[in-house]
């Protein structure tokens, strides 16, 4: 029995993808429709994903994990001793924190999906990364990546630390946002200088070295930047976490900076193509 805790786009996802694989499955979102489920319905469970808003907190700085805590502390009360999967998308050293903190095996499982086709981009994932966390066995791990394995057999398994794990995500999108803002450069540029932007880019498509993701401008929203639900709050997060370690981070700065300004002037911009 495999439990799903948050049915937003990311836990409804993976219910409707689980079901359709006749996966034993039982969900709870205490606010979603007035509540769906209970937690006692999942404790019996032998996996459990975490599929938890992790906003990010302008006076703090960082992701609010407060739902994440306030889950895994209702779990520990309840001696939950299943394998507890956290898909939220974390700043790095988040899951090592929380294994000290609360008694229990948790493994970070980070997501790749976009909020408007989440359900296919899940049911048809081509690379699964699972990182342990502290108190996580071989075996408690091994039986993710079994259950895995059994149910989407195409997909690649990465195993990892969960510190690996979380910097690869958040890396990963924080390089999405840099190359979505590098492209609006090449295209305002193309606006002033005459030449057609998108004949340019499909030029450089064409090498193979470029994958096409991220480089058509406007953004799906009609606007210049990146927006969405994961690029502001993650590049945010990044970047604050890079400092807490005096790393530098005056790219990611700049591409946080540049995106402000170029929203803020999106329509006077886009005026000009009309």
């Amino acid at each position: 029995m495999i439990g799903i805790i948050g049915l937003g786009f990311v836990g409804g996802a993976m219910f409707k993808s689980f079901s359709e694989k006749g996966v034993s499955i039982v969900g709870y979102d205490k606010y979603k429709n007035g509540g769906i489920g209970s937690l006692e319905s999942v404790l019996n469970c032998d996996i459990v994903f975490l599929c938890l808003p992790t906003l990010f907190n302008d006076e703090l700085k960082q992701y609010n994990k407060g739902p994440i805590n306030e889950v895994c502390l209702e779990l520990e009360k309840n001696k939950y001793n299943g394998v507890v999967v956290v898909k939220s998308t974390v700043e790095p050293e988040t899951i090592n924190k929380l294994s000290k903190k609360y008694n229990l095996k948790l493994c970070h499982n980070p997501e790749f999906l976009t909020a408007r086709t989440a359900y296919e981009d899940f049911h048809n994932q081509t690379h699964i990364v699972l990182g342990r966390g502290l108190n996580t066995t071989n075996e408690d791990m091994n039986s993710v990546k079994e259950f895995y394995k059994r149910n989407y057999p195409e997909a690649t398994v990465s195993v990892c630390t969960s510190l690996e794990s979380e910097s690869m995500k958040i890396m990963c999108n924080s390089f999405y946002a840099s190359k979505v803002m590098l492209f609006n450069e090449y295209y305002l540029l193309c606006m002033n200088n005459g030449a057609n932007y998108n004949v340019i880019k499909n030029l450089m498509l064409k090498n193979n070295w470029i994958n096409s993701m991220h480089t058509s401008v406007p953004g799906p929203d009609g606007s210049l930047g990146y927006g969405g639900a994961c690029f502001p709050k993650d590049t945010q997060a990044l970047c604050e976490y890079m400092k807490s370690y005096n790393s530098p981070s005056i790219v990611l700065e700049s591409v946080i900076k540049e995106k402000d300004a170029i929203r803020s002037k999106t329509e006077r911009v886009l005026e000009k193509t009309q």
